[in-house]
């Protein structure tokens, strides 16, 4: 089985683990190798440990130079392995619903937001 599917597996396996609670995802400073000296910025980084393994899902931001002095901005969603001593041993950035599903429901659950909207909407 290649690398890809693999990962397509894990991804949606993560996303069933953090809806079911037993995956805790928390917000984090990216690792250095995705922000320094690259044409690109990570401004939400997520990060959980799972059977041991840290992994990362990140809101990844790319410059892409058309010209000397002209560029344009994208975005996509990052899926890493980072080892103990926080380096990005592994990583992906191809672009799939269920990355993107993930990265949603990880932002959702390190955000707090349920129990936030819950404790505004109370009386």
């Amino acid at each position: 089985m290649s690398t890809e599917n693999k990962t397509a597996q894990l991804i949606t396996k993560l996303i069933r683990e953090t809806a079911k609670g037993n995956v805790q995802w928390e917000v984090e400073d990216a690792p250095r190798s995705l922000n320094s000296e690259t044409e690109q910025s990570v401004p939400l980084y997520l990060q959980a440990e799972y059977k041991g393994k840290l992994l990362g899902v990140y809101d990844l931001r790319s410059k892409h130079f058309t010209d000397v002095d002209e560029y344009y901005w994208s975005e996509s969603i990052g899926f890493c392995i980072v080892d103990s001593r926080g380096r990005v041993v592994w990583e992906s950035n191809d672009p799939s619903p269920a990355l993107l599903d993930l990265f949603n429901t990880a932002r959702e659950q390190a955000s707090g937001i349920d129990d936030i909207l819950d404790d505004l909407l109370g009386d």
